[in-house]
């Protein structure tokens, strides 16, 4: 699938939650906020804005953390060397530690210019052929190096990330060699609707419906901080209208992208 194709996949399914929600009306048009936004309106709409909120987050979290995989598949090909080494050198700085741990703790050899081949004919100490359990002789080559972190960052960058905020993208395209600053720089648009649609989907997941109710004894939020549906949806739409920004960042050569 085309980057074109995921966002307008991407599209397709918040259009269809907007419609559930009677958000969108059949002609996929935003049902209009009424001139006199009172508190009958609010509570009248509150329950579906706050699921569109945080089911349109759901659905841009997986699009984004895709999108990170698909770069990640990319440059673990072998068609491409010099993207390879920097992608390679970013995500084995992030990963370090897990480096660290299979060579002391599984007794792992290194030679990253070792091939296949190579491997299965190395004496990585006393003169001995060591092999563990599996028969797999334990070096830790290009290849096998590439697999490792490959893993790791699916299992521990994304596996971990549970939300959509500018702070989460971030901690996603931090390990593959983006720096903060960079994505700030060059997501500039993208960052700030990430903050905002992430703050309402915040306030949506983490206040309960029933608040000013028994038995809590909170009250509800004042007038003023409540949204509508046309503010759930501007803040969707400032998201999707600048998710060209961050096609445009992966894009790119990875030379660039490294600090």
């Amino acid at each position: 699938m085309t980057e074109w194709e995921a966002v307008s996949s991407l599209e397709s399914n918040v259009n269809a939650v907007a419609r559930e929600l009677r958000m969108l009306t059949g002609d996929d048009v935003i049902a209009p906020d009424p001139d006199d936004m009172t508190d009958e309106y609010f509570d009248d709409v509150r329950v579906r804005v706050r699921a569109f909120l945080i089911l349109c987050s759901s659905e841009l979290e997986e699009f984004v953390e895709t999108q990170c995989l698909e770069y990640l598949a990319r440059w673990a090909q072998d068609d491409d060397k010099a993207m390879q080494h920097h992608c390679i050198h970013a995500l084995t700085i992030h990963f370090r530690r897990n480096i660290g741990n299979l060579l002391e703790g599984q007794g792992y050899f290194v030679d990253f210019y070792a091939s296949p081949a190579q491997v299965k004919k190395m004496k990585p100490s006393g003169g001995k052929l060591k092999r563990i359990d599996s028969g797999e002789v334990p070096i830790l080559n290009r290849k096998t190096l590439i697999g490792r972190v490959s893993n790791w960052y699916r299992d521990e960058v994304v596996g971990a990330s549970h939300g959509i905020s500018d702070k989460d993208l971030y901690r996603l395209l931090e390990p593959l060699g983006f720096s903060n600053g960079l994505v700030r720089e060059e997501c500039a648009s993208l960052v700030a609707a990430l903050r905002t649609l992430a703050a309402g989907r915040g306030e949506a997941a983490h206040r309960s419906t029933t608040a000013g109710k028994y038995p809590y004894e909170s009250l509800p939020s004042p007038l003023f901080q409540q949204m509508s549906v046309g503010d759930a949806w501007d803040r969707w739409n400032a998201v999707k209208g600048s998710l060209s920004e961050l096609r445009d960042l992966l894009d790119r050569s990875p030379v660039m992208a490294v600090d």
